[in-house]
């Protein structure tokens, strides 16, 4: 065989075996009506509940608005996000006790915070102290606990040794030849 045909047949097989396939991928309107009736749900729940999230109203209606131009997997994928947001929303809401590691992160935060404050009153602040007490914050708030808690204790750790360093230099004086005339 030359190597027009064999490269004519191969692509050929390829061309047809797409096709083939193609079909299985597609997206019905069935599909994407069950999608968007399980948005509705979740989004109903979610107001009974109290956890309505605006963007989703939108979102489920303009699912349904793809409909009429058989846009039925573009449908899917903003039902499928709408049903996502509601149900994280309601979840949230549901949730009667704290997540595990926050108290031990609100705590270690309290500390730092204390130890800066009172180095602060003898003027032996360290420069990074308070952004690290912000930072430690920051991550309880996002759910790293852990890492808050680690954060935390380095920053009660400086505070610490501020005011120590502050008490230490507190009667420390220039020697003779630094100071000017």
């Amino acid at each position: 065989m030359t190597p027009f045909r064999t490269r004519a047949r191969r692509t050929l097989v390829l061309a047809l075996t797409t096709l083939m396939i193609a079909p299985a991928w597609a997206t019905h309107r069935s599909e994407a009506e069950a999608a968007i009736a399980a948005a509705r749900a979740a989004h109903e729940r979610a107001v009974e509940a109290g956890a309505e999230v605006a963007e989703t109203a939108a979102l489920i209606e303009r699912a349904a608005g793809l409909l009429p131009s058989r846009q039925y997997t573009k449908a899917v994928g903003l039902a499928e996000q709408a049903l996502a947001q509601d149900t994280h929303a309601y979840e949230q809401t549901q949730r009667d006790e704290p997540e595990p590691g926050a108290a031990a992160a609100e705590a270690a935060i309290a500390a730092a915070e204390a130890a800066r404050a009172r180095a602060d009153t003898v003027g032996g602040e360290w420069r990074d102290t308070a952004k690290m007490i912000a930072e430690a914050q920051g991550l309880a708030r996002a759910g790293d606990f852990e890492a808050a808690v680690a954060l935390a204790e380095r920053a009660r750790r400086q505070g610490e040794l501020g005011h120590a360093q502050a008490l230490r230099e507190r009667d420390a004086d220039f020697p003779d030849y630094i100071r000017q005339p």
